[in-house]
């Protein structure tokens, strides 16, 4: 059972996460959202799923050169699909 300190725990990984990236990426995905639309972010957010259903097929086929632990690109998605909802809050 997922407990709430382990979801604490990775929500506060996600938002330092957040944090990181938009300081290092000057804030693009929300620039591109505003240029494009929401679809730029579906674009982003596709990405993340595809990355994440190519290492479970690796996964499976027991490949051990996954580079990306599962739970990261999750993390990401996650991240992408949070963005999304502000942008769209904030329309």
């Amino acid at each position: 059972m997922l407990m709430v300190v382990d979801y604490n725990k990775v929500h506060e990984e996600i938002k330092q996460t957040f944090i990181a990236k938009n300081r290092d990426y000057g804030n693009s995905f929300e620039k591109s959202l505003n240029k494009f639309g929401l679809i730029a972010g579906v674009v982003r957010i596709n990405d993340k799923f595809e990355r994440l259903a190519n290492l479970c097929d690796r996964q499976r086929l027991a490949d051990a050169q996954v580079n990306e632990p599962l739970a990261d690109t999750l993390k990401d998605m996650a991240n992408y699909c949070i963005m999304a909802a502000a942008w769209l809050e904030n329309e």
